[in-house]
């Protein structure tokens, strides 16, 4: 029994291991635009799948005990509680670490640069438009793409004679 409890890898890499793969594929996932945080298409399901296997074989390695495993996820969860700290209380870590709102409409016109930037069709947005009753991009005074995924429309106001 105590075999499966025991540590059979070294502290040091477990350690080691745990931190470089969650600090490392916590950076590469932010440079992944933000529109896949709020809406996943199978492509990025599966994505999400793949790095999360490739990951725990990077974390794991040839360790096998129930210990080791505790340990890793310990210090994963470590990690992301030391990052969102972090970002909540400093602010240089907040505009590093937090994403951040993209404008895709401003006065009526497309941002047909930041729509590149942060993969937004025309056709996606467009439906967003739609689904809030909008039916001209003109009646827009700005959309944004908000930092959780989601898309923010702000109509114009109307003038009263």
């Amino acid at each position: 029994m105590t075999e499966i409890i025991a540590f059979t890898t070294p502290l040091w890499e477990i350690a080691l291991r745990a931190t470089a793969v969650y600090l490392t594929v916590f950076l590469l996932l932010r440079l992944v635009p933000k529109r896949t945080a709020g809406k996943f298409s199978l492509a990025d399901l599966l994505t999400l799948i793949v790095i999360g296997s490739m990951a725990k074989s990077g974390i794991v390695g040839d360790s096998t005990s129930v210990g080791d495993i505790v340990l890793m996820i310990a210090l994963v969860l470590i990690w992301d509680y030391v990052l969102n700290s972090l970002e909540y209380h400093v602010p240089l870590f907040r505009r590093i670490l937090r994403a951040r709102e993209a404008a895709l409409i401003q006065d009526g016109r497309l941002m047909h640069g930041n729509m590149r930037r942060e993969m937004v069709t025309e056709d996606e947005l467009l439906a967003v438009l739609r689904r809030k009753n909008v039916t001209d991009v003109s009646a827009v005074d700005s959309a944004y793409l908000e930092a959780d995924g989601n898309i923010s429309i702000i109509k114009k106001r109307r003038r009263r004679l």
